[in-house]
């Protein structure tokens, strides 16, 4: 589930791939990521989009998207000269995230991109500093994994940390970058405002061909693509955590969404190494939708006396083999976040009993026994 109400790093991430090309844009079998002629890269970008790099004050105008061909590939636009790459590069690929100190959701989905298949990563933030706090996270992202991938070579792991940190530069240069994107993907903070004026902006600078989409877990898609002036260019991809060990991505599809977006969708997750599948816009997906309530009732359970928490989440991994009982995912989830999603959704859909919010719950929010985070939740932490 996506973080709620945390503030936002962001970075850019540039992808180059020597052995396949990946076609953007029109044509192809199945557009964003058809696989066509070889050794031609394709670029990612990961960087915030805030006020602050998209301000409401006129910017310089955005070149057209050339939709001509040469050498069997979709053409760039002129805008993709103010970027350090071959003229025979495609576009680049956007995306805005989140890299929380805590969650990271961001952070991960950049690394599995980019970084950690061996591509070359540009971070892109509003200042020096900020990029610094990127890259440290980055560096401690990869220890982790290294040291689970590489438990028993240490000196691979450390080969791959300094292979992966190579690719690693850094600018300031937004504008730049967003001129020139296919694909956007949005996972900042969990808040329905917040995101919309994001894709507001976006929509002003990125090329009229580029596909947006969010990381959202809880939010419904139609109302961001309502944002904008693509809603058949607009979609979700749920990424889940830990990002660079989960498989999964749920590529959600609006009653607006085009089937060429959703068939580019899935072909760009498979591109990444993921499994994605298909859902409708309904809220919580497919994952969350049966999660959420189960977590919910979990609590009910408690508060009504006929179980002790511990009991509860004994029984669920003794019983149902889960690798955390409901309380326990709770706190690592944050108590936080499961309320912002149960309260949308009730929002919603008031009369379904699925949804209904907890008063214990929202008593341990307003106390600010968050979960793990915080050291209390349902349960007490060190």
């Amino acid at each position: 589930m996506a973080a709620v109400g945390r503030p936002f790093l962001g970075a850019s991430v540039a992808l180059r791939n020597g052995r396949r090309r990946f076609e953007f844009g029109s044509g192809g079998s199945s557009g964003l990521m058809s696989p066509s002629v070889r050794c031609v890269c394709v670029r990612v970008v990961l960087l915030p989009v805030t006020p602050a790099l998209l301000p409401e004050r006129e910017r310089p105008p955005r070149p057209p998207a050339v939709r001509g061909r040469r050498g069997g590939g979709r053409c760039c636009s002129a805008a993709v000269a103010q970027l350090p790459r071959r003229q025979e590069e495609p576009s680049s690929v956007f995306y805005v995230v989140e890299m929380a100190f805590r969650t990271k959701h961001g952070l991960l989905i950049s690394q599995k991109v980019a970084a950690a298949s061996g591509h070359t990563v540009v971070l892109v933030d509003q200042s020096d500093e900020i990029l610094k706090k990127s890259t440290k996270g980055i560096e401690e992202s990869l220890k982790r994994v290294t040291k689970k991938k590489f438990a028993d070579k240490p000196e691979a792991g450390a080969e791959f940390i300094e292979k992966t940190l190579k690719n690693l530069t850094t600018s300031t240069d937004a504008v730049a970058v967003v001129h020139s994107t296919d694909l956007v993907i949005e996972a900042i903070v969990e808040n329905q405002e917040i995101k919309s004026e994001l894709f507001k902006r976006l929509d002003k600078f990125a090329p009229e061909h580029t596909i947006f989409t969010s990381n959202t877990s809880s939010l419904q898609i139609t109302q961001l693509a309502n944002s904008t002036t693509r809603q058949d260019r607009f979609g979700g991809l749920h990424f889940f955590n830990p990002v660079p060990m989960m498989k999964l991505v749920e590529v959600v599809k609006t009653p607006m969404t085009s089937q060429k977006t959703y068939e580019s969708l899935m072909d760009f997750s498979k591109a990444v190494g993921k499994s994605p599948v298909s859902c409708k816009d309904t809220p919580g997906f497919i994952v969350n939708r049966l999660l959420v309530p189960y977590m919910m009732e979990a609590v009910r359970l408690f508060e009504r006396g006929d179980a002790s928490k511990e009991d509860i989440d004994v029984a669920m991994k003794l019983g149902a083999g889960y690798p955390m009982g409901p309380f326990e995912l709770l706190d690592y989830v944050g108590l936080d976040t499961s309320k912002y999603i149960i309260d949308g959704w009730h929002a919603i859909e008031p009369n379904n009993p699925l949804f209904l919010p907890s008063p214990l719950l929202d008593k341990l929010v307003e106390e600010k026994k968050l979960g793990r985070k915080t050291g209390e939740g349902f349960y007490k932490y060190n």
